[in-house]
């Protein structure tokens, strides 16, 4: 987890990278009660495997608004993650 390498409308997002193919599910709920409580977006990535490991592809998991999301999609596509899916999450900020 990484808290301030990462800014969007001038305020750090939460940035999570698994370390296997997957974010545990009870560690991606802590990131997004922890995303709701600091008032921040969170954009998780995870990796694709298949039977021979690895296959190039990844997952983008963002907790937000919808123009976060968007965003994101554009950031990473940028740094040449490709052949990716996008699955997002609204986040009510109060």
């Amino acid at each position: 987890m990484l808290t301030d390498q990462l800014q969007w409308e001038d305020r750090y997002v939460i940035m999570a990278v698994a370390t296997g193919d997957r974010i545990p599910i009870r560690t991606f709920h802590w990131l997004s009660s922890f995303a709701h409580l600091t008032s921040r977006q969170l954009a998780a990535v995870e990796f694709n495997k298949d039977a021979e490991g690895f296959n190039g592809e990844f997952n983008l998991r963002t907790i937000g608004s919808d123009s976060f999301r968007q965003a994101m999609v554009m950031y990473f596509s940028q740094k040449g993650f490709t052949g990716f899916v996008a699955e997002h999450q609204i986040l009510e900020l109060n």
